[in-house]
Protein backbone atom coordinates (compact mmCIF):
# COMPACT_ATOMS: atom_id res chain seq x y z
CA UNK A 1 0.00 0.00 0.00
CA UNK A 2 1.46 3.33 -1.09
CA UNK A 3 0.12 6.35 0.76
CA UNK A 4 -1.72 9.20 -0.90
CA UNK A 5 -0.73 12.81 -0.19
CA UNK A 6 -3.75 13.15 2.10
CA UNK A 7 -2.72 10.06 4.08
CA UNK A 8 0.83 11.28 4.57
CA UNK A 9 -0.40 14.58 5.93
CA UNK A 10 -3.19 13.54 8.24
CA UNK A 11 -3.41 9.92 9.31
CA UNK A 12 -1.00 8.08 11.57
CA UNK A 13 -3.25 5.01 11.32
CA UNK A 14 -2.84 5.11 7.53
CA UNK A 15 0.92 5.27 7.95
CA UNK A 16 1.03 2.32 10.33
CA UNK A 17 -1.29 0.30 8.09
CA UNK A 18 0.89 1.02 5.07
CA UNK A 19 4.08 -0.01 6.90
CA UNK A 20 2.64 -3.33 8.06
CA UNK A 21 1.03 -3.86 4.65
CA UNK A 22 4.38 -3.47 2.89
CA UNK A 23 5.32 -7.04 3.85
CA UNK A 24 4.37 -9.88 1.50
CA UNK A 25 4.44 -13.69 1.84
CA UNK A 26 7.22 -13.92 -0.73
CA UNK A 27 9.11 -11.07 0.99
CA UNK A 28 8.53 -11.50 4.75
CA UNK A 29 11.64 -9.50 5.66
CA UNK A 30 12.26 -5.90 4.58
CA UNK A 31 14.84 -3.24 5.30
CA UNK A 32 13.75 0.18 6.54
CA UNK A 33 14.81 1.66 3.18
CA UNK A 34 12.61 -0.78 1.25
CA UNK A 35 9.65 -0.06 3.54
CA UNK A 36 10.12 3.66 2.95
CA UNK A 37 10.23 3.11 -0.83
CA UNK A 38 7.06 1.03 -0.86
CA UNK A 39 5.11 3.29 1.46
CA UNK A 40 6.28 6.60 -0.02
CA UNK A 41 7.46 8.25 3.20
CA UNK A 42 10.85 9.73 4.14
CA UNK A 43 13.26 7.31 5.79
CA UNK A 44 13.28 9.40 8.97
CA UNK A 45 9.51 9.06 9.32
CA UNK A 46 9.67 5.33 8.66
CA UNK A 47 12.40 4.94 11.27
CA UNK A 48 10.18 6.48 13.96
CA UNK A 49 7.12 4.40 13.01
CA UNK A 50 9.11 1.17 12.79
CA UNK A 51 10.73 1.82 16.16
CA UNK A 52 7.33 2.20 17.83
CA UNK A 53 5.93 -0.88 16.06
CA UNK A 54 8.88 -2.93 17.31
CA UNK A 55 8.36 -1.65 20.85
CA UNK A 56 4.76 -2.89 20.78
CA UNK A 57 5.57 -6.21 19.02
CA UNK A 58 3.79 -5.39 15.75
CA UNK A 59 7.18 -5.75 14.05
CA UNK A 60 10.36 -7.50 15.13
CA UNK A 61 13.96 -6.91 14.17
CA UNK A 62 15.87 -9.41 12.04
CA UNK A 63 19.49 -9.45 10.87
CA UNK A 64 18.32 -8.11 7.50
CA UNK A 65 15.76 -5.59 8.71
CA UNK A 66 12.24 -6.25 10.02
CA UNK A 67 9.38 -8.73 9.78
CA UNK A 68 5.79 -8.88 11.05
CA UNK A 69 5.66 -9.46 14.81
CA UNK A 70 3.70 -11.69 17.14
CA UNK A 71 1.10 -9.02 17.94
CA UNK A 72 -0.18 -9.09 14.34
CA UNK A 73 -0.58 -12.86 14.60
CA UNK A 74 -2.47 -12.56 17.88
CA UNK A 75 -4.87 -10.00 16.43
CA UNK A 76 -5.36 -12.11 13.33
CA UNK A 77 -6.62 -14.96 15.46
CA UNK A 78 -9.40 -12.68 16.76
CA UNK A 79 -10.82 -12.09 13.27
CA UNK A 80 -13.75 -14.43 13.88
CA UNK A 81 -16.22 -13.32 11.21
CA UNK A 82 -14.05 -14.35 8.25
CA UNK A 83 -13.55 -17.70 9.97
CA UNK A 84 -17.30 -18.15 10.41
CA UNK A 85 -17.95 -17.19 6.80
CA UNK A 86 -15.29 -19.59 5.60
CA UNK A 87 -16.75 -22.40 7.72
CA UNK A 88 -20.26 -21.86 6.36
CA UNK A 89 -19.09 -21.55 2.75
CA UNK A 90 -16.70 -24.49 2.69
CA UNK A 91 -19.22 -27.23 1.83
CA UNK A 92 -20.70 -25.13 -1.00
CA UNK A 93 -17.22 -24.40 -2.34
CA UNK A 94 -16.29 -28.09 -2.21
CA UNK A 95 -19.46 -29.02 -4.11
CA UNK A 96 -18.70 -26.38 -6.73
CA UNK A 97 -15.17 -27.68 -7.15
CA UNK A 98 -16.51 -31.23 -7.49
CA UNK A 99 -19.02 -30.13 -10.12
CA UNK A 100 -16.62 -28.04 -12.22
CA UNK A 101 -13.18 -29.40 -11.39
CA UNK A 102 -11.97 -25.81 -11.13
CA UNK A 103 -10.23 -23.77 -8.43
CA UNK A 104 -12.80 -22.12 -6.16
CA UNK A 105 -12.11 -18.94 -4.18
CA UNK A 106 -13.95 -17.04 -1.46
CA UNK A 107 -13.15 -13.35 -1.17
CA UNK A 108 -14.34 -10.25 0.68
CA UNK A 109 -13.94 -6.59 -0.20
CA UNK A 110 -11.47 -4.58 1.87
CA UNK A 111 -10.98 -1.03 0.66
CA UNK A 112 -9.88 -1.23 -2.96
CA UNK A 113 -8.94 -4.91 -2.83
CA UNK A 114 -10.43 -8.37 -2.64
CA UNK A 115 -9.00 -10.33 0.30
CA UNK A 116 -9.19 -14.11 -0.12
CA UNK A 117 -10.23 -16.10 2.93
CA UNK A 118 -10.37 -19.55 1.33
CA UNK A 119 -9.08 -21.20 -1.85
CA UNK A 120 -9.81 -24.78 -2.92
CA UNK A 121 -7.47 -25.91 -5.69
CA UNK A 122 -9.01 -27.63 -8.70
CA UNK A 123 -7.78 -30.18 -11.21
CA UNK A 124 -5.28 -27.80 -12.83
CA UNK A 125 -2.60 -28.39 -10.20
CA UNK A 126 -0.03 -26.25 -12.03
CA UNK A 127 -2.38 -23.27 -12.35
CA UNK A 128 -0.62 -20.12 -11.14
CA UNK A 129 -3.07 -17.64 -9.62
CA UNK A 130 -2.25 -14.18 -8.23
CA UNK A 131 -4.21 -14.81 -5.04
CA UNK A 132 -3.54 -16.70 -1.82
CA UNK A 133 -5.43 -17.12 1.44
CA UNK A 134 -5.01 -13.83 3.28
CA UNK A 135 -3.73 -12.12 0.14
CA UNK A 136 -5.31 -9.30 -1.79
CA UNK A 137 -5.80 -8.33 -5.44
CA UNK A 138 -7.21 -5.10 -6.89
CA UNK A 139 -10.99 -5.47 -6.97
CA UNK A 140 -11.51 -3.85 -10.39
CA UNK A 141 -9.27 -6.50 -12.01
CA UNK A 142 -10.94 -9.66 -10.67
CA UNK A 143 -14.25 -11.39 -11.29
CA UNK A 144 -14.83 -11.64 -7.54
CA UNK A 145 -14.03 -7.98 -7.05
CA UNK A 146 -16.38 -6.90 -9.82
CA UNK A 147 -19.13 -9.09 -8.35
CA UNK A 148 -18.69 -7.26 -5.05
CA UNK A 149 -18.33 -3.74 -6.48
CA UNK A 150 -21.45 -4.18 -8.63
CA UNK A 151 -23.62 -4.52 -5.53
CA UNK A 152 -21.80 -1.98 -3.38
CA UNK A 153 -22.69 1.70 -3.00
CA UNK A 154 -21.16 4.58 -4.91
CA UNK A 155 -18.91 5.51 -1.99
CA UNK A 156 -17.40 2.01 -1.95
CA UNK A 157 -16.72 2.15 -5.69
CA UNK A 158 -15.13 5.58 -5.48
CA UNK A 159 -12.90 4.40 -2.65
CA UNK A 160 -11.86 1.37 -4.69
CA UNK A 161 -10.92 3.60 -7.60
CA UNK A 162 -9.24 6.35 -5.59
CA UNK A 163 -5.77 5.05 -6.38
CA UNK A 164 -6.43 4.72 -10.11
CA UNK A 165 -6.76 1.63 -12.30
CA UNK A 166 -3.27 0.17 -12.62
CA UNK A 167 -2.80 -2.40 -15.39
CA UNK A 168 -2.32 -5.81 -13.74
CA UNK A 169 -3.06 -8.34 -16.49
CA UNK A 170 -3.13 -8.10 -20.30
CA UNK A 171 -6.85 -7.22 -20.35
CA UNK A 172 -7.24 -5.13 -17.18
CA UNK A 173 -10.01 -2.59 -17.73
CA UNK A 174 -8.40 0.74 -18.51
CA UNK A 175 -11.05 3.30 -17.60
CA UNK A 176 -13.65 3.99 -14.96
CA UNK A 177 -16.34 4.24 -17.63
CA UNK A 178 -15.51 0.76 -18.90
CA UNK A 179 -15.66 -0.62 -15.37
CA UNK A 180 -18.98 1.08 -14.59
CA UNK A 181 -20.51 -0.33 -17.78
CA UNK A 182 -19.37 -3.82 -16.87
CA UNK A 183 -20.65 -3.49 -13.30
CA UNK A 184 -24.08 -2.59 -14.66
CA UNK A 185 -24.05 -5.85 -16.64
CA UNK A 186 -23.00 -7.76 -13.53
CA UNK A 187 -25.94 -6.30 -11.61
CA UNK A 188 -28.31 -7.42 -14.36
CA UNK A 189 -26.89 -10.95 -14.70
CA UNK A 190 -25.66 -11.64 -11.17
CA UNK A 191 -22.40 -13.03 -12.57
CA UNK A 192 -19.04 -11.33 -13.20
CA UNK A 193 -16.48 -12.58 -15.69
CA UNK A 194 -12.77 -12.01 -16.13
CA UNK A 195 -10.43 -12.90 -18.99
CA UNK A 196 -6.76 -12.23 -18.22
CA UNK A 197 -7.54 -9.09 -16.21
CA UNK A 198 -5.75 -10.06 -12.99
CA UNK A 199 -3.06 -12.26 -14.54
CA UNK A 200 -2.03 -13.65 -17.93
CA UNK A 201 -3.64 -16.94 -18.84
CA UNK A 202 -6.50 -16.88 -16.32
CA UNK A 203 -10.27 -16.88 -16.84
CA UNK A 204 -12.73 -16.48 -13.95
CA UNK A 205 -16.42 -16.25 -13.14
CA UNK A 206 -17.87 -15.03 -9.84
CA UNK A 207 -21.15 -14.35 -8.09
CA UNK A 208 -21.81 -12.44 -4.85
CA UNK A 209 -23.25 -13.52 -1.52
CA UNK A 210 -25.79 -10.84 -0.58
CA UNK A 211 -27.52 -9.60 2.54
CA UNK A 212 -31.27 -9.07 2.58
CA UNK A 213 -30.77 -5.47 1.41
CA UNK A 214 -28.71 -6.75 -1.57
CA UNK A 215 -25.43 -5.39 -0.22
CA UNK A 216 -22.52 -7.82 -0.69
CA UNK A 217 -20.97 -10.03 1.98
CA UNK A 218 -18.47 -11.94 -0.11
CA UNK A 219 -18.00 -13.45 -3.56
CA UNK A 220 -17.34 -16.99 -4.72
CA UNK A 221 -15.33 -17.38 -7.91
CA UNK A 222 -13.99 -20.17 -10.10
CA UNK A 223 -10.73 -19.99 -12.02
CA UNK A 224 -9.28 -21.94 -14.94
CA UNK A 225 -6.55 -21.53 -17.56
CA UNK A 226 -7.73 -19.56 -20.59
CA UNK A 227 -8.88 -21.85 -23.38
CA UNK A 228 -9.67 -24.88 -21.21
CA UNK A 229 -13.32 -24.04 -20.58
CA UNK A 230 -15.94 -21.50 -21.62
CA UNK A 231 -16.61 -19.50 -18.45
CA UNK A 232 -19.99 -18.39 -19.82
CA UNK A 233 -21.10 -22.03 -19.62
CA UNK A 234 -20.01 -22.60 -16.01
CA UNK A 235 -20.79 -19.13 -14.68
CA UNK A 236 -24.40 -20.10 -13.88
CA UNK A 237 -23.08 -22.91 -11.67
CA UNK A 238 -21.29 -20.31 -9.53
CA UNK A 239 -24.46 -18.24 -9.32
CA UNK A 240 -26.50 -21.28 -8.30
CA UNK A 241 -23.96 -22.08 -5.60
CA UNK A 242 -24.08 -18.57 -4.12
CA UNK A 243 -27.88 -18.47 -4.24
CA UNK A 244 -28.01 -21.73 -2.31
CA UNK A 245 -25.50 -20.49 0.23
CA UNK A 246 -27.45 -17.23 0.57
CA UNK A 247 -30.51 -19.22 1.59
CA UNK A 248 -28.45 -21.08 4.20
CA UNK A 249 -27.00 -17.85 5.60
CA UNK A 250 -30.42 -16.22 5.86
CA UNK A 251 -31.79 -19.26 7.66
CA UNK A 252 -28.98 -19.05 10.22
CA UNK A 253 -28.02 -16.30 12.66
CA UNK A 254 -24.89 -15.44 10.69
CA UNK A 255 -26.26 -12.47 8.72
CA UNK A 256 -27.39 -10.80 11.93
CA UNK A 257 -23.79 -10.79 13.14
CA UNK A 258 -22.53 -8.75 10.16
Amino acid sequence: MRLTERDTQSSMIARISAVVGAFRPEEPELSASEIARRVGLPKASIARIVRDLVDFDFLERTPGGYRVGIKCFELGQLAQKPKDLRRMALATMADLRQATGLTVQLGVLDGSDVVYIEILRGKHADLVIPSRVGGRVASYATAGGKALLAFSGEAVLERALAGGMRKIGPNTLATEDALRAELATVRDQGIAYEQEESSPGLACAASPLLRGDSSPIAAISITAPVGTIDMRLVGPAVQAATLGLNRQLRASTFLGQL
